[in-house]
């Protein structure tokens, strides 16, 4: 991965050892010569994506802090959301004496790296003897990535084409079309490092579909399948009708999305957590006119 460097005026750059697992990236230390915050700027030495080895790539695995994605390992260390940083697994030589009430035997210090772009502390944090660095939420992201999620196929009528045209007024049915696993749940995956296993289950707990007119609906189940025989009648679960026509939108036709809200629960390594994301179909196109009156 390309060095995570954020440009920043004024900074000094003085590099400043970093004890790191062998093949991993180079660091350096950035401090403000004003506020006198520092962070480390790391190149990354690669690794496997997606998770697995000693020394996981980023691969589609990320992890959330401040609000923002990054990556889950850094610089040779694992991301740890208890300290907010990336622990070094090589604990810091020479070691300072250990905190108030702590021996030599109770634990090290490990050098433990600011997500890139964020200035703060980068402070040794004390792991104590027999601690994981193995953040459990981390291995929950893996395993969420290895669940390869999709969105939805759209079931819809009337039916997108040209040659489809929908009528104003008329009822609109939508649903999940071919609903799967893996885009629509439950499915479940889990991601092992090191001692630490951790399990995750996946399901969409509602869909918001945006019909392209102004008008977003939130279904919480899959849908009605449209069939020949409800003629008329509204869709008992999902549906809409449109009050104009889509002539006067790009192509003619209204570009209707569906949103899968997805909720993943998650345990493990003696903690467990919730994870939500969305995910979001491609536009398709449903035409939409008026009946016209024949008259002699």
């Amino acid at each position: 991965m390309a060095a995570a460097i954020v440009a920043l005026v004024g900074l000094v750059v003085a590099p400043v050892p970093l004890a790191a697992a062998e093949g991993d990236g180079q660091c350096t230390q950035v401090v403000d010569p004003i506020t006198n915050e520092v962070k480390w700027v790391c190149e990354n030495g690669g690794g496997d994506p997606g998770g697995g080895g000693q020394n996981p790539g980023g691969g589609s695995s990320t992890c959330t802090y401040a609000g923002s994605e990054i990556p889950c390992s850094l610089g040779g260390g694992q991301w740890s959301s208890k300290n907010a940083c990336y622990v070094i697994p090589t604990p810091v030589s020479p070691q300072p004496a250990p905190p108030p009430g702590q021996t030599d035997q109770d634990g090290d210090w490990h050098n433990c790296i600011q997500p890139a772009g964020y200035l703060g502390s980068n402070q040794p944090v004390w792991v104590e003897a027999g601690e994981t660095l193995i953040d459990p939420a981390v291995l929950a992201q893996r395993a969420i990535a290895s669940m390869n999620l999709d969105p939805i196929t759209i079931g819809i009528v009337p039916e997108p084409g040209p040659d489809r045209v929908g009528l104003v007024g008329l009822p609109v049915w939508m649903w999940v079309e071919d609903q799967a696993p893996n885009t629509y749940g439950p499915i479940t995956a889990s991601a092992s490092q090191g001692p630490v296993s951790v399990t995750a289950t996946a399901k969409v707990s509602s869909i918001v579909w945006d019909m392209g007119d102004g008008t977003k609906k939130t279904c919480t189940g899959p849908g009605t399948p449209y069939e020949d025989r409800y003629g008329k009648q509204d869709s008992p679960t999902c549906g809409h009708r449109y009050e104009q026509m889509s002539d006067d939108q790009p192509d003619d036709a209204y570009q209707v999305t569906a949103t899968s809200h997805w909720v993943v629960e998650w345990s493990g390594g003696g903690q467990s957590g919730t994870i939500e994301f969305d995910i979001t179909t491609e536009p398709l196109p449903i035409r939409i006119g008026e009946a016209q009156v024949l008259t002699q």
